[in-house]
């Protein structure tokens, strides 16, 4: 397993924006950001594992997270006591159960992560051509819902884990539990490697239409509709707006202004982009970033830039 790598904020009352969610913590000082760590034994599997390792409550308490949709599939391993879970679109929320651990994926909304005391969590995001490896090929099943990992794997065996993880010490340690464990419950069916194929190209490029994918990959547009459906629960085209979502989420994390993330992943004009991400999400980029998020500053992210960059 490749050494993790921690993420350090530099700003006072910071808002950390990635592809993934925005992360808003009262003071770097306090916190640095979750351990990350990549499983070389499972690279074909995982795509990134953090560890959110807080035990300090009043520490823990000043943080929220924010979770946006994405093509990948979500596992979530409390060690410590779960936060709250409210899921949001719009004006529109409810509280989710407080599950030790779950399976998910997230496909519309947001979802507010807020500790209650001490955090410890570990986040799995696996790539979503070879979750089926894992999960098995009915993500239909995970789309907004939260599975029980106890309904996936022996409950015995998840209970061992969690046990394990609430006496580790580092993240280090707890990454080495977590690609053990996924790697003693891989499935002996394998994804269907043609629709597999197909979503790490999507991945990679969104803008690829139905009828450019299905020759890359040899297939009819007909029967990679019905089979792209079959194992993601939804069509080619709403994955790509997702992973197009996720694409703009990390060139914004890398510095470029919304102008520039909407000309670099086609879209027609600014506006269009925050149409589609207000679709998706809930909300614009720009009250992503900034509304709701109690810490006053925002990283130079103003509720108005991505009308006005």
């Amino acid at each position: 397993m490749s050494p993790p790598m921690r993420q350090r904020l530099t700003t006072e009352n910071h808002v950390h924006l990635n592809q993934h969610g925005v992360r808003t913590m009262m003071h770097p000082a306090q916190y640095a950001g979750p351990v990350l760590g990549k499983s070389s034994l499972l690279a074909h599997l995982v795509d990134e594992m953090a560890d959110w390792d807080i035990p300090c409550p009043d520490q823990a308490r000043a943080l929220t997270l924010k979770i946006i949709p994405g093509t990948s599939p979500v596992l979530v391993i409390n060690y410590r006591t779960p936060p709250a879970l409210t899921r949001r679109f719009g004006a529109q929320a409810f509280r989710q159960p407080d599950r030790r651990n779950c399976a998910t994926k997230l496909q519309s909304g947001l979802v507010i992560v807020q500790p209650g005391g001490a955090l410890g969590v570990i986040v799995i995001r696996l790539r979503a051509e070879a979750a089926a490896n894992l999960l098995g090929e009915r993500m239909l099943d995970f789309l907004d819902a939260q599975i029980g990992l106890d309904e996936l794997f022996p409950a015995s065996r998840i209970s061992r884990l969690e046990e394990i993880l609430a006496y580790t010490r580092t993240s280090a340690e707890r990454f080495a539990c977590v690609e053990k464990f996924f790697h003693a419950n891989l499935r002996i069916r394998q994804a269907e490697l043609v629709t597999s194929r197909a979503a790490a190209l999507l991945r990679r490029n969104p803008q690829l239409r139905v009828c450019q994918l299905a020759a890359r990959i040899d297939i009819s547009e007909r029967q990679l509709l019905r089979n792209f459906y079959k194992m993601f629960g939804m069509g080619t085209k709403q994955f790509a707006r997702i992973a197009r979502i996720e694409s703009a989420m990390a060139a914004r994390a890398r510095g470029a202004t919304w102008r520039d993330v909407a000309y670099k992943l086609g879209f027609s004009d600014q506006a269009h982009m925050i149409n589609e991400f207000t679709e998706i999400v809930g909300v614009s980029p720009a009250e992503l970033v900034h509304s709701g998020t109690g810490c006053g500053k925002d990283s130079g992210t103003r509720q108005s830039s991505a009308k006005s960059r």
